[in-house]
């Protein structure tokens, strides 16, 4: 009987190793003979030949393989190896084999399979009429078709296929070379290639060409880019793309990524000849990198230089209206942020100028949270220390007095103390502290004078009684009235202002002690903040939330000029109303409106959502009022839209635009269509920029992206289909 068993464990073994060897997974030698494995069958008996058959369902497991047949004969003399199937082979959830019948030698290193088909990664299907295995790393299959798609038996022909008179799988490699390549679109076909070499589902850094990208666009015409892969190692890549186009257009782009044991870094760019500026060369440099530093500190810079302001628009480099590149060091804390960092500003509209810009900054900011917990004055302390300092060049050489050059420097020094209270009948009490020291020093600029040292001093006290209540339907009712008072005391020096040229005023920063992001033009002086806030949830699922507020002022705030109409900037501020309403099935509405004290809308902002399981639909409306002082010429009224459905079969579509009522024209449109399925995405797009103030030329571009998926890197998840029982 111990006999027996060792005879079906060896067998098991060799079964086992067949297994790997089949799977074309395991480079290197064969499984050992005295490898243990677990047989089952429902027969195994040794014929007058003296071969070991196994007979009936027979399974073998060894380690996270699993093989299943019908038959298995084993001649220990002759160390032939006979499997006779249907077989199917399963290693691991990435790994699938399944062949009719395979005679294998006893070193597994040569045999052959028939009828057999190889599932990589449960994405690529190689179906071969044989399979023949030359070493541990190398197999040849003839007669080949090869595709990711579906196949079923109502439709048995796959969306796209590759057939083929041989190929070789390099498991080492993990690479797949064709021989006398032939791929077919729904059955036709479109290419004959003498040889092909692809990437196996699980390689994703294989050398050789990428996607090719179609592009046309009315100023650089129609035109194509092939991007080429370069990996040096695993730690470090180089993408060329060369792009033609037919209005003569030639231009180079690269893309150097390398990961660091601390970090990674990545550099792009391009070059370009075109003629929208003949006889120029023209081109970006972009940097992007993040570095661990000791002590959890982390170094990061984002950069972006190009060779002219219309090239970055003309090429769809960036999407906004600004450049921003920065040089940071950081470490944040749950209680701590401390951060050092330089920044260059360059803007792309055409109605501003870069000197009257301050375009280069330094910057440096330590902010501290302390727990007053164990102190008899409780609450907490915060400290926030800075120093800052910036450039701008004279706008006009010609009349330097319009915007004359002006330097700045300045070092500040804040401390905040608040705490809460809870008080009968749930009324809510929060009391703070905060005092803040500056000294700037001004050069350049003879209007103001150098150096000045500035301090405040705020106390604040804010009362919050929140009501609940619920109605005879069940809806619950919170209505929160809320105080603020804030006395002030400071020392009043007018100082230029150059960071708080759009301040915000919205919901978020009703009660704040500083509504600005800057320092120039700080909100310190004595003032009342009052409002009122209502929301309501109902049973049935929708929800609404509203807000009315407004500001009192002992004093303008200094910083703005008298002519320079500011909803914050005045003795009283407009009236600050906000709304939500949520309803069931996606559906969402929010609103935001600064209202003046004549009852008129001074700025407003509205949008509209809802969302299912196909279809988004998103649009705001937006309202601004001209203004100088912001460098904003007109009101601005513009309405944005942005819809996307998704239809059945893989296919999806999108739709949007930006157009401004003000000037009763088009900003930008949009439209794209998408098929998407387990082995294909075709992904088509048209957009359309028009004349505004950024963008001075109008253009239109079309973009189609062809992939096939399933080589070459995972196909996305729930692509897939299913065929129909």
């Amino acid at each position: 009987m111990r006999r027996r068993r060792r005879r079906i464990a060896g067998l098991g073994a060799h079964l086992a190793a067949a297994a790997l060897a089949l799977v074309l997974a395991l480079p290197g030698p064969p499984a050992r003979a005295q490898d243990l494995a677990t047989l089952t069958a429902d027969r195994v008996a040794v014929d007058p030949a003296g071969r070991l058959v196994a007979e009936g369902a027979v399974e073998v497991w060894h380690g996270s393989v699993r093989l299943t047949a019908t038959r298995v004969s084993y001649d220990r003399r002759s160390g032939q190896l006979e499997i006779a199937g249907p077989i199917t082979l399963q290693d691991g959830p990435d790994r699938l084999f399944l062949a009719d019948a395979a005679e294998l030698s006893a070193d597994l290193r040569e045999g052959i399979v028939r009828s057999a088909r190889l599932v990589l990664d449960r994405q690529m299907q190689i179906a071969a009429a044989e399979l023949r295995r030359r070493d541990a790393n190398l197999t040849e299959m003839d007669a080949v078709i090869a595709s990711s798609c579906q196949v079923c038996a109502e439709n048995p022909t796959p969306l796209w296929e590759i057939r083929a008179a041989r190929v070789t799988h390099d498991q080492a490699r993990r690479e797949l070379y064709f021989e006398g390549a032939q791929f077919r679109f729904a059955g036709v076909p479109i290419v004959y290639l003498p040889a092909l070499r692809l990437p196996d589902p699980t390689q994703t850094r294989a050398r050789g060409f990428l996607v090719p990208q179609f592009r046309a666009s009315s100023r650089l015409g129609f035109g194509v880019t092939l991007p080429y892969f370069m990996p040096f190692g695993a730690d470090r890549d180089l993408t060329l793309a060369p792009t033609v186009t037919t209005e003569r257009l030639v231009a180079l782009s690269f893309r150097y990524r390398q990961a660091l044991a601390a970090g990674g870094l990545e550099l792009g760019g391009q070059i370009a000849r075109d003629r929208l500026e003949p006889g120029q060369t023209r081109g970006h440099l972009s940097a992007r990198g993040r570095f661990a530093l000791p002590r959890d500190f982390t170094l990061g810079f984002d950069g972006l230089a190009a060779s002219d302001r219309a090239y970055l628009e003309d090429y769809d480099v960036i999407s906004g209206s600004r450049v921003t590149s920065d040089i940071t060091v950081e470490r944040i804390r749950r209680d701590q942020a401390i951060r050092a960092r330089g920044l260059h500003f360059h803007s792309l509209r055409a109605i501003d100028r870069d000197r009257r810009l301050p375009r280069n900054a330094v910057e440096i900011r330590w902010q501290e949270r302390l727990g007053l917990s164990h102190l008899p004055m409780g609450g907490e302390l915060r400290l926030d220390f800075g120093a800052r300092a910036h450039a701008r060049a004279a706008a006009d050489e010609a009349s330097p007095s319009s915007y004359p050059a002006r330097n700045l420097g300045r070092l500040n020094a804040a401390a905040e103390w608040r705490r809460q209270w809870i008080m009968a009948g749930g009324i809510l009490v929060t009391g703070a502290l905060h005092g803040r020291l500056d000294h700037v020093r001004v050069s350049e600029d003879p209007r103001f004078p150098d150096p000045v040292t500035r301090h405040a001093g705020q106390a604040m006290l804010e009362l919050r009684w929140p009501w609940a209540a619920v109605d005879g339907r069940g809806g619950r009712h919170v209505i929160e009235p809320v105080a603020q008072l804030i006395a002030s005391h400071r020392r009043d020096v007018v100082l230029p202002n150059d960071d708080n040229r759009m301040p915000e005023f919205d919901a978020g920063n009703l009660f704040a002690l500083s509504r600005y992001a800057g320092y120039d033009a700080p909100d310190d002086g004595s003032r009342a903040n009052l409002g009122l806030r209502w929301s309501r949830h109902d049973p049935a699922g929708w929800s609404v939330d509203m807000l009315v507020g407004r500001i009192w002022r002992r004093a303008a705030i200094d910083g703005f000029p008298p002519g320079a109409r500011q909803a914050l900037g005045e003795v009283r501020s407009d009236w600050l109303v906000a709304a939500r309403l949520g309803l069931p099935r996606g559906l969402s509405f929010g609103l935001s409106a600064l209202v003046d004290g004549d009852g008129g809308l001074d700025r407003g902002e509205a949008r509209l959502g809802w969302s299912n399981r196909r279809t988004e639909i998103s649009t705001a409306l937006l309202r601004l009022p001209s203004s100088d002082f912001e460098d904003r010429p007109r009101d601005l009224r513009d309405w944005t839209v942005d819809v996307g459905h998704r239809f059945g079969s893989g296919w999806a579509g999108r739709a949007g635009w930006s157009y401004d009522f003000q000037q009763t024209r088009f900003g930008n449109a949009r439209a794209g269509v998408e098929f998407r399925n387990e082995c294909l995405l075709v992904d088509l797009s048209l957009s359309r920029r028009f004349a505004t103030s950024t963008n001075v030329a109008p253009s239109t571009r079309f973009d189609l992206r062809i992939e096939l998926l399933g080589i070459g890197g995972r196909s996305p998840a729930g692509s897939g289909r299913s065929c129909p029982t």
